[in-house]
This record gives C-alpha cells, sequence and structure tokens, in this order.
C-alpha cells in the first residue's frame, strides 16, 4: 500500500478478519479453476512432475498427493468458514510493517484497527504431533507421464535431506545448490554438447521437523533421456570424490555474497525478517551473521554434504516421458 492509505489497508484486514464474505461468487471461481488445473496438470514435463512428485516421495501420504477431481470440487466454504473461523477470531497475530513510514503514527494506526480486535492468542500453536513428514524408502526410477509435445522429457533426482534448523547447514546447501548447478551446466553443456539448462534446489523445511530435500534435473530431448540420466549422477559422483575447484566455488558463493549485501535494499528483503521478527528472532541473528558464515564454508564442508546426503543410489529417480512413449534402457 502507500502510506496515505495505509490506515485504509489496516482497516481492510481487520474486516477480513472479523467478516470474512465467502460468498458464493468465490465458491463459483474455486471450482472453475480447480476443473482447469485438471484440464492441464500433465501438459508439459514439469507440471506433471510438479503434480505427482510429493505423492512419490510421501508414499502418497494424502496431505501431499494430488487427490481426485472430485474431491477438490465437493469442498465448500462452509466447510472452510468450520475449519479456518476459530483461527481467524481467535489465533494470534504477528504484524510486521516495513516502507515510509512514521513509527508512532503506525503504532497507533495498528492500536485503532487490528490491536482493537478482541484479545487473541498470546503465541502461536505448535502443532507438533503434526509436524511428522517422511521420506519414502523406495528408490530407482519412477515413470511419471505428460501429455506435451512428444519429443520433451525431463529427468530429476532428488535426495532426503534434513531440515532449516541449522543455520550453517541451511547456508551450506544453498551454496551447495549453486556448485552443483556450475558443474551441471560444465558438464551437460560443455562436455555432452547439449544446449540444456539443468539445475539443482535446495528445500530445507521450516515446518516439518528433520525434513529437506536436494534436487537436480534437466529438461531434454526424449532420445537424450539415458545419456543425460548418466551425466547427472556422475557429476554428483564426481564431487563426492575430487576436491572441489575453488575457481567454481569463488562463482557459486559470489551471488550470494550480492544477494545478501543487497536484501535490506528492498521492502520486500525487510519484510522477510520483520513479518515474524517476535516468534521468530533468530531469523534476525540469521540474517546478520549470514555474511560471514558464508564465507567461512569451505570446499571440504561442501564435499562432505555431498558424501553425507548425496549418496549414490540414494536418490529417489524420477523420468517424465509423453504419454506412450517407451522407456529407454536405464
Amino acid at each position: 500500500t502507500t502510506p496515505r492509505d495505509l490506515e485504509l489497508q489496516l482497516q481492510l484486514w481487520a474486516a477480513y478478519l472479523t467478516d470474512p464474505g465467502f460468498r458464493p461468487e468465490g465458491e463459483q471461481l474455486y471450482r472453475q479453476n480447480i476443473a482447469n488445473f485438471f484440464a492441464r496438470y500433465r501438459a508439459t514435463p514439469a507440471t506433471a512432475l510438479g503434480n505427482q512428485l510429493e505423492g512419490i516421495l510421501s508414499d502418497n501420504d494424502p496431505r501431499f498427493t494430488l487427490q481426485p477431481p472430485s474431491a477438490y470440487q465437493a469442498l465448500t466454504f462452509g466447510a472452510l468458514r468450520q475449519a479456518i473461523g476459530d483461527r481467524l477470531a481467535r489465533g494470534a497475530l504477528e504484524i510486521g510493517i516495513v516502507g515510509d513510514i512514521d513509527e508512532e503514527k503506525t503504532i497507533a494506526l495498528v492500536a485503532q484497527s487490528l490491536g482493537a480486535l478482541p484479545r487473541r492468542e498470546p503465541d502461536f500453536l505448535a502443532y507438533a504431533d503434526r509436524r511428522d513428514r517422511s521420506f519414502t524408502s523406495k528408490r530407482g526410477v519412477q515413470v511419471v507421464r505428460h501429455v506435451g509435445n512428444a519429443n520433451q522429457a525431463l529427468v530429476h533426482f532428488t535426495w532426503p535431506a534434513r531440515d532449516d534448523s541449522d543455520p550453517m547447514d541451511s547456508l551450506r546447501f544453498k551454496l551447495l545448490k549453486n556448485v552443483v548447478g556450475i558443474e551441471l551446466v560444465d558438464t551437460i553443456r560443455e562436455k555432452l554438447g547439449k544446449a540444456y539448462s539443468p539445475g539443482a534446489a535446495s528445500a530445507l523445511s521450516k515446518v516439518w521437523k528433520g525434513y529437506g530435500t536436494f534436487s537436480i534435473a534437466a529438461s531434454v530431448d526424449v532420445k537424450d533421456v539415458a545419456v543425460v540420466r548418466q551425466a547427472l549422477a556422475e557429476t554428483v559422483r564426481n564431487l563426492a570424490d575430487a576436491q572441489l575447484d575453488e575457481d567454481i566455488l569463488r562463482r557459486a558463493r559470489a551471488p550470494m555474497l550480492e544477494e545478501l549485501d543487497n536484501a535490506l535494499k528492498s521492502n520486500a528483503g525487510w519484510l522477510a525478517i520483520v513479518d515474524r521478527a517476535q516468534s521468530e528472532p533468530e531469523q534476525i541473528e540469521r540474517q546478520l551473521r549470514a555474511r560471514l558464515r558464508l564465507s567461512a564454508i569451505t570446499a571440504a564442508d561442501l564435499q562432505a554434504l555431498v558424501r553425507q546426503y548425496l549418496a549414490p543410489g540414494q536418490a529417489v529417480e524420477a523420468v517424465v516421458l509423453p504419454d506412450g512413449a517407451p522407456v529407454p534402457p536405464l
């Protein structure tokens, strides 16, 4: 919002909490969106995998598995009101505001709007008994099908990692993601002569205790699935066996340092810290120490991470192929 409209914006948020509409127009739009989603949820290799991978990784835990369309069409705003009404009325509320504001005036505006609501619970519920999430024990290749172009495929590896509770490990995994990304591009493009754009991703959970993933992937031509799959696996094995090149480490670390230097130059950067500064004060400490911690990570640290978490044979592999395409020898 703008500073001029801040009071109105706070009043609007208070209205959303105290008198949510649950209007039938919204329910109708939701049903249309669900129908549209299922009409295209396998339209490309990436969407097909994105909509099925969590089910594969969780052994079809219904919390993470796509259900039949009828299950979503049966949902109603009436049931939603029952599910979240108590939280909207009584749940703990944390407010973060950043930008070009007058601090005292803003505090007064919050007091007159959200602060004038009936007393709420002082702390967020822990939900400790609901924070379990397992990673499947099944390994090997899973074939996923899409209905897009007949020459498009996707090769994807996912390893179980850890959660986000340790700030050093969190930075190590982020740096490793960049290192692996550089190595994959060098391997796929330079050694194999392919113009594909492979990548890596690190997702350490703040919600699920002990849960996280590290993944690598490449979108490829169907005829290149086997050779690219082998190249992806070999790239990770080489990181475990050989000393990491310092130049690659420097190239991987540089954009992270630049991102930290620029993080607090925007409202979004500030809000990432401020929005939970009371309930998660450790995030402030993480931000303050991130540059020093990141600079201290060594090549040996990353190699140890690869050996601990990215062991050969421990990844769940997904190969996404067009409907009807034969599975190549893997």
